[in-house]
C-alpha cells in the first residue's frame, strides 16, 4: 500500500485537480486508496512541477518523489526498445530489455519496495558497535552505507536481527550499482574495506541476488516478501531501472538527495 503523508497528498492533488479547490475533501477521499492515487501519480505535471521549482522537491517526501520517478521512468520505457546501461566506468551501453524493465516496474510491490529502499538512503547512519567475543571486548565503527561493514555486523548480532541486515545488504547493491554505477570504483577506494576494492558490478549483482533471496527466505515482513523474491532474480532488470532514473532525472543533483558512496563515512 502507499504510504504518503498530508503534505505529499496535498501536493498531489493541488497538481492533479486543477479544476477543483476543495482539496481537504479530496485528501479525504483519496487517502489509502491506491486504485484512485495511482492514476493521479503518473500525471506528467508532477514531473514538471516538482522540477519547476525545488522549493517543490522540500515539500514532498522522498518515498513520494522516487514513487513518482519510477513511474515515470516506466512511461519513458514504454516509448523505446533499448535502455542505456551506465557502468562504472560512465560509459552508456544500449540493451534491448527496456520491456523487461517496463514489466518490472509494472508490478506495484516491486515499485513500492524500490521507492521505499531509495527513500532509505536518503539518510544514512554510522556508529560504534562493541562486543564481547573468545573472552575479549572488541569495537568497531559500522556505516550501513558499507556492504562490507553490515556482513560482519551480521555475524555477531542476534540470528533475530539479522533478515534485516540481509536486506539491506541487498538493498546497497542496488542501490551503489543502480544510482551510483560510475562511482563504484570511488566509493571502493574511499571506504578502503577488505573486498569493496576487488568488487566488480558483476560481483555487486550476485551478492544482491544472493541476499534478497536469503532475505525472502527468512523476513518476517510479508509485505516485502514478494519484491524481494522478485529482485533475487531479476536484479539486473532493477538495476537497468534505477540507472535509468538516475542517468534520466537524478545525476546532475544525486549528492542532493544522497549522501555520495565516494564520501568518506
Amino acid at each position: 500500500m502507499l504510504h504518503f503523508n498530508d503534505s505529499d497528498l496535498r501536493f498531489l492533488v493541488e497538481t492533479v485537480a486543477t479544476d477543483r479547490r476543495d482539496y481537504g475533501h479530496i485528501i479525504s477521499l483519496v487517502r489509502d486508496k491506491d486504485d484512485l492515487l495511482e492514476p493521479m501519480l503518473q500525471d506528467p505535471e508532477l514531473i514538471r512541477r516538482l522540477f519547476e521549482e525545488e522549493q517543490n522537491l522540500v515539500r514532498v517526501s522522498p518515498y513520494f518523489l522516487f514513487t513518482v520517478l519510477l513511474l515515470q521512468v516506466r512511461r519513458d520505457l514504454e516509448e523505446t526498445a533499448y535502455i542505456l546501461e551506465v557502468d562504472f566506468k560512465g560509459k552508456r551501453i544500449p540493451v534491448f530489455e527496456a520491456q523487461a524493465v517496463t514489466d518490472l516496474l509494472g508490478r506495484a510491490v516491486v515499485r513500492d519496495y524500490l521507492a521505499d529502499m531509495l527513500a532509505s538512503f536518503t539518510r544514512t547512519n554510522s556508529g560504534v558497535i562493541y562486543w564481547r567475543e573468545r573472552g575479549a571486548w572488541h569495537k568497531r565503527r559500522f556505516s550501513d552505507l558499507d556492504i562490507d561493514d553490515m556482513v560482519d555486523l551480521a555475524h555477531i548480532i542476534d540470528p533475530e536481527m539479522r533478515p534485516a541486515l540481509y536486506k539491506r545488504i541487498a538493498d546497497i547493491a542496488l542501490f551503489l550499482s543502480g544510482i551510483f554505477p560510475d562511482h563504484l570504483t570511488l566509493f571502493a577506494a574511499s571506504h578502503q574495506s577488505r573486498f569493496a576494492a576487488k568488487r566488480t558490478l558483476k560481483d555487486y549483482e550476485q551478492q544482491g541476488s544472493r541476499f534478497f533471496r536469503v532475505a525472502a527466505q527468512e523476513t518476517d515482513q510479508n509485505r516485502w516478501r514478494p519484491a524481494m523474491q522478485s529482485l533475487a532474480e531479476k536484479f539486473t532488470l532493477a538495476r537497468w531501472a534505477l540507472n535509468t532514473l538516475s542517468d534520466r532525472y537524478l545525476k546532475a543533483q544525486r549528492e542532493h538527495y544522497f549522501r555520495s558512496p565516494n564520501r568518506d563515512s
